[in-house]
């Protein structure tokens, strides 16, 4: 398990660190974290988190490639942006700072696109068929290739890119292949070969919603973003002590595991 604590000596004011170790099937990450000042809201919890993810993702890749397997994902492949890509709440709060800061036209191109996805969504049967927590792998994998079937690209992918690459969250970041990149866009035929990551950021982001929003653990499509950070604008609000929520996300990331992401499959 991980061990996340304030720095000794540090009251809150000024510059904080949190001193961190955290165990991977990758190896250790040791060192200290620099903490937002002062108390922070979940959707800037969530961007500050990025910089871990990007380091445990390196991690898994350097692993693969020492035994010849190099990550295939390339500029203008989109395959995955038509997967369901799952956010934690913390990253949705992220996702819609993310579009209320863009130029006006941007955002309203970016609005039209989340709306046309949500009709086609609605039009196909999908608002009735979430999935709980006890729901199968099967059934989860099932779902997912639905989904894919309906060609419902995310509204950030513009022109086969994702237009907020720098900005994209954990589920994106942690998703990539070696097989292929041309497999992957007929996955119930041809098979994919995903890079095992040395943790979740999505589903330990989860876990820290959960505590401190109250809950279980759950995910919103990336569709659905938007609307779902609106209808709870007010807990997007609320701020916490950075410390804390630092020091309970590498907690909770010390139990995510290292795993391969699934690709939906027939």
């Amino acid at each position: 398990m991980p061990e996340a604590k304030p720095a000794a000596g540090q009251d809150g004011e000024g510059p904080r660190t949190l001193q961190i170790e955290l165990q991977t099937p990758y190896g250790s990450i040791k060192g200290n974290l620099a903490v937002p000042p002062g108390s922070v809201r979940l959707s800037e919890l969530a961007w500050n988190a990025m910089a871990i993810d990007e380091k445990l993702v390196g991690m898994a890749v350097a692993a693969e490639a020492k035994q010849g397997r190099l990550v295939s994902c390339q500029k203008g492949c989109g395959a995955c942006c038509r997967q369901a890509v799952p956010l934690s709440p913390a990253e949705a709060f992220m996702i819609a700072d993310v579009v209320a800061a863009m130029p006006p036209d941007r955002k309203l191109a970016t609005l039209g696109r989340f709306a046309a996805a949500k009709e086609s969504l609605q039009a196909h049967g999908f608002g009735d068929r979430s999935l709980g927590g006890a729901a199968s792998e099967e059934q989860v994998l099932g779902l997912g290739l639905d989904y894919f079937r309906l060609g419902i690209a995310c509204p950030f992918l513009v022109e086969e890119s994702c237009s907020i690459h720098p900005n994209r969250p954990s589920a994106c970041r942690e998703y990539l292949v070696t097989s292929p990149a041309a497999h992957c866009g007929d996955p119930a035929n041809k098979p994919i070969q995903s890079v095992p990551t040395a943790g979740s950021l999505t589903e330990a982001l989860s876990k820290l919603s959960a505590l401190v929003l109250g809950g279980e653990p759950g995910v919103i499509p990336m569709t659905l973003a938007l609307e779902w950070a609106m209808a709870n604008r007010e807990a997007g609000r609320e701020r916490y002590d950075a410390a804390f929520l630092l020091a309970s996300l590498v907690e909770f990331l010390g139990t995510t595991g290292g795993k391969e992401k699934a690709a939906p499959q027939a």
